[in-house]
């Protein structure tokens, strides 16, 4: 299942600086872009510090956030499972 450049989802990963949850958060996602099916992921840690108005925009109340082009879905760490389950769906619904 590989996709075009050009079809590649945008996942943030909303940090703020000493959160260890974040930086957990972080690792898993970097862990499943490097995995062979999902090359087709833009990957991009969010500082909430820097970019608090774009957190407030996407409704973040609290670190970690996961947002899949521009979306918040996640609050909180999902198993890797379900991270994996939510954009391979979310992959399917592009190209729909």
């Amino acid at each position: 299942m590989n996709f075009h450049s050009d079809d590649k989802l945008l996942v943030e990963i909303f940090s703020a600086p000493g959160c260890k949850q974040c930086d957990k958060a972080f690792q898993l996602m970097e862990k499943i872009v490097n995995d062979k099916y999902f090359i087709s992921i833009t990957l991009r840690k969010v500082n909430i510090v820097d970019e608090l108005d774009y957190a407030i925009e996407l409704g973040l109340l609290a670190t970690p956030g996961i947002a899949i082009n521009g979306q918040l879905i996640f609050t909180s760490i999902p198993s890797e499972k379900i991270l994996r389950a939510t954009l391979v769906s979310q992959m399917i619904d592009s190209h729909e």
